[in-house]
């Protein structure tokens, strides 16, 4: 393969990852928001059942914890759409180097 047609195949190739990647990545973020917008809906509609500041202070410890887990799966998450955006680069760059050592 050519010199140009290997730096357009792996331009074509880094385009494609990336475009996946930050599909990924918005999809993800569309679908965090919609969480939470229902954790914060569903315990704006617990609040009028407190009765006392033991039962507010326990409903802000749920929202709290439930916030927290939500906000631990999302990075975990991202990290592994990043992770597999960095291998799948890696793989397309020693393609090409394999590529050209062989030819």
């Amino acid at each position: 393969m050519s010199y140009l047609q290997t730096q357009t195949e792996i331009g074509k190739t880094f385009f494609e990852i990336n475009q996946n990647t930050f599909q990924a990545l918005m999809s993800n973020q569309q679908e965090n928001f919609k969480k939470y917008l229902e954790l914060n809906s569903d315990f704006s509609s617990k609040l009028p059942e407190v009765k006392d500041v033991a039962g507010f202070m326990e409903l802000q410890r749920e929202y709290a914890e439930t916030l927290w887990g939500g906000i631990k799966d999302a990075t975990r998450v991202q990290a592994d759409i990043l992770k597999t955006s960095v291998e799948d680069t890696t793989n397309a760059v020693q393609q090409v180097f394999t590529t050209n050592t062989d030819g």
